[in-house]
């Protein structure tokens, strides 16, 4: 019986990684022009996608508002993307912006981090000018919203009731006593001061609330630099490797015909 030796044994497999070698380089040209197809269509498409930018900024909500919070401005800023796909009028007429610059918004979403109270908004948009307007109306579209408004009126009724409290203590601190009129009275300095400064509070609450600064931004907002979508280096990598491989598998697909054809006497 023969015996085969190990290099006998992998001979075959060493000729046709050889040969698929020179399949590869006889057919180079097939597979380039595949990959400039693949590139071509790849750069057509970036050329002709409408360039979408993203706009985003965080929105702090005011401490000390306390009905403020996360949930209501996340519903509020969700509650807006649905106008935009079928209350586009409404949207416009809430935001006090113009309908071409609303036209121009693809989408508004909202994320948040837990344990934090801020709210992350990215505005995709078509314009970085119309997204950036948009950004800037939302502090005072919030504060125009039914639920937040009404929280907001009975959180007022409150401190004004509260107001009027501390205000007549800190005159007065013995009127509510009936005492005598020559009873000597002893009242801490510290309890006044503590008065007074929640009186303060209360004032620079709703001045703020008066001035509508019930959420604020973490920086200003700035446009983008370059678009978000598309996304030209991805698509043009994916291009070169996607044309590199189906330019490959066409050149073996033409040989293997090729070899077909001659082994059945066509050529």
């Amino acid at each position: 019986m023969e015996k085969i030796t190990p290099d006998e044994r992998y001979h075959d497999d060493e000729i046709d990684l050889y040969d698929l070698l020179l399949v590869l380089k006889n057919r180079k040209l097939t597979i380039l022009i595949v990959v400039l197809i693949t590139l071509g269509i790849a750069i057509a498409y970036v050329a002709l996608t409408p360039k979408i930018y993203r706009i985003s900024n965080t929105l702090i909500p005011n401490q000390m508002i306390g009905s403020v919070k996360q949930s209501d401005l996340t519903a509020a800023i969700d509650e807006l993307n649905e106008l935009k796909n079928v209350r586009r009028e409404k949207m416009a007429q809430l935001l006090s912006m113009h309908g071409d610059d609303l036209n121009k918004i693809v989408n508004i979403k909202t994320s948040v981090s837990k344990g934090s109270s801020v709210v992350r908004v990215d505005v995709e948009t078509l314009d970085s000018s119309a997204g950036i307007a948009l950004m800037e109306a939302l502090p005072g579209y919030i504060q125009s919203v039914p639920s937040i408004a009404i929280n907001l009126e009975m959180e007022k009724a409150l401190m004004e009731k509260d107001m009027e409290d501390l205000k007549a203590i800190i005159d007065n601190p013995v009127k509510d006593l009936n005492l005598p009129s020559n009873t000597v009275v002893y009242v801490p300095s510290i309890d006044l001061y503590t008065l007074r400064e929640k009186y303060n509070r209360l004032i620079m609450t709703m001045e703020n609330i008066e001035e509508k600064q019930l959420v604020s931004f973490a920086w200003k907002t700035e446009p983008p630099l370059k678009p978000f979508k598309p996304n030209t280096k991805l698509i043009v990598s994916l291009s070169l490797v996607m044309g590199c491989f189906l330019g490959i598998f066409l050149a073996l697909f033409l040989e293997w015909t090729t070899n077909a054809r001659r082994a059945r006497g066509f050529e």
